[in-house]
């Protein structure tokens, strides 16, 4: 019961659904909804992972710009008089 303001706002900002609604629940349910919402997400996260692994593989595989060793000359630029 203590942690029970935070399902409400987990249930109101995530799942969409009223405190009013939540509260009409059977509490079985309300746990039942709040396992399968932790694993929707784990399963997310890792996706987006193995996502995130392939992309960085694939720009390693690019290869580099190599612009042939150029590089921009020194230039002195004169300096005003200071009056």
């Amino acid at each position: 019961m203590q942690n029970w303001p935070k399902v409400e706002l987990l249930f109101a900002k995530n799942l969409h659904v009223s405190p009013l609604e939540l509260d009409q629940l059977a509490f079985y349910r309300v746990e039942e909804l709040l396992i399968t919402y932790e694993e929707n997400v784990k399963e997310e996260n890792k996706t987006q992972q193995e996502e995130q692994k392939k992309i960085e593989k694939q720009q390693a595989s690019l290869p580099q710009p190599d612009y042939g060793g150029f590089k921009v000359p020194k230039m002195d630029i004169p300096k005003m008089p200071t009056l």
